[in-house]
């Protein structure tokens, strides 16, 4: 369920020169409202009055106005709303939840206001007004419901996706704010970019284990990160393979799965930008989402090779395998993977497969080497002439939270690149 005590908070009746109410209006800045055009076109270049539900009136004037989205900009004049909305250019999805307020034309409703929820039920691809199908199951909507004109709606982070339009036969129609974005802006309305365009929405909460400095650095390569890649650009690439389990389904329909469960979605893309940050902070590679490395320097290879009494120390180029999961238990999903890739032959030396989970706990105990032993029967390489260290070096399991670890117990980059070069070290041993 979508709490929407903020946007009852910002939501006001738009009222006419009657003082009856006609439509709905919602803050998204401090003196800057969002309302369907044909609520107010009668009053363009008038001043007028909106209402919230503790009878406070405050006059506004139409700012500006939008035909080709039935769209307008109030402004208010003096009054400073003490709550806002965030809005989000997000790109619309069928079977996104969603929720509206606003005050329907019933004695009940004027007073007081009331929610609507339900899905998105259409994308409208071509030209048109508005871009919207929404479904509201089990509700009947009749006329009394075109209070609703010009109500915020907003998704399941709280964020307005769209804005309500008019009542059709068995649905809502509304504008989304990614069609309307450019009107918007031009009038000084913040619009964030849609969760998945880039990786800065999860940026406040990165490296919120580390202490200073080392919280500021980590978060100075995330930032980096963020400029080479982003969500949209990695889950176009993996789709079900997000998560493990796989998960079923197209692109859009793994995007909404994620959307609608916001503590997990918010965890795993965190967990991305933190993983690939590690990656960036060892100079390592990731341009190629599917085949992510580092280099280990100055390795004692001859450590891994039964038999081999002569130290050998060179660099090691390590292949990473991020994995994220719903379950809770470390053991038991690290297990499953690991086993099924050695049954089909493709679990590969000199890999390093690295889970995390919005669980808490999840991952605190450390995988060792005996646990890896009762699980695998056979290990596929590539057989090369000659000495095969590659061919030699074990294959590494480690949690996110072991990585996370390496960084909290560091105080300098020197210090930190050294901790977790030793983390992916032991865990090929």
């Amino acid at each position: 369920m979508i709490d929407i005590k903020n946007l009852e908070n910002c939501t006001w009746k738009v009222l006419d020169k009657d003082g009856i109410p006609v439509g709905t209006a919602f803050f998204a800045e401090k003196k800057l409202l969002i309302t369907s055009l044909h609520v107010v076109e009668d009053f363009i270049g008038e001043k007028f009055y909106i209402e919230n539900r503790d009878k406070t009136k405050a006059p506004v004037f139409v700012k500006d106005h939008c035909n080709e989205n039935d769209l307008a900009i109030l402004i208010t004049d003096g009054y400073v709303s003490d709550h806002t909305v965030i809005l989000c250019s997000e790109v619309p999805l069928i079977k996104a939840e969603w929720s509206a307020f606003g005050f329907p034309a019933t004695k009940e409703g004027l007073v007081v206001g009331s929610k609507l929820e339900g899905t998105v039920f259409n994308v409208i691809s071509v030209e048109h007004t508005h871009d919207l199908v929404l479904e509201t199951p089990g509700i009947k909507l009749d006329n009394e419901y075109r209070g609703f004109s010009g109500s915020g709606v907003i998704n399941k982070r709280q964020e307005i996706s769209s804005v309500l339009r008019y009542i059709d036969v068995n649905s809502l129609c509304s504008v989304s704010i990614k069609k309307a974005e450019n009107f918007l802006k031009k009038n000084g309305i913040s619009v964030v970019d849609d969760q998945l365009d880039d990786f800065s929405v999860y940026m406040p909460k990165a490296f919120d284990y580390a202490e200073e400095p080392l919280k500021s650095i980590g978060v100075a390569f995330a930032k980096q990160v963020a400029k080479n890649t982003s969500p949209q650009a990695i889950a176009s690439i993996l789709t079900g393979k997000l998560m493990t389990p796989e998960l079923n389904g197209s692109l859009n329909e793994i995007i909404q799965f994620l959307k609608n469960q916001a503590d997990l979605n918010n965890e795993l893309w965190k967990a991305w930008l933190e993983f690939l940050s590690y990656v960036q902070m060892l100079k390592g590679e990731y341009g190629d989402i599917n085949a992510v490395y580092i280099s280990l320097p100055n390795t004692e290879v001859s450590k891994f090779i039964e038999g081999v009494e002569t130290k050998i120390v060179q660099d090691i180029q390590l292949t990473l395998q991020f994995f994220f999961t719903e379950e809770a238990q470390y053991f038991s999903i690290a297990k499953k993977h690991l086993l099924d890739k050695s049954i089909a032959g493709t679990l590969q030396n000199n890999h390093c497969h690295i889970f995390h989970s919005h669980k808490t706990m999840f991952g605190l105990h450390p995988f060792t080497k005996e646990d890896k032993r009762n699980i695998i029967f056979d290990i596929f390489s590539p057989t090369d002439a000659g000495l095969n260290i590659a061919g030699n070096i074990d294959y590494g399991v480690l949690s996110l939270s072991q990585l996370a670890l390496g960084i909290a117990c560091s105080t300098t980059i020197a210090e930190a690149t050294q901790n977790l070069t030793k983390i992916f070290n032991d865990a090929i041993k």
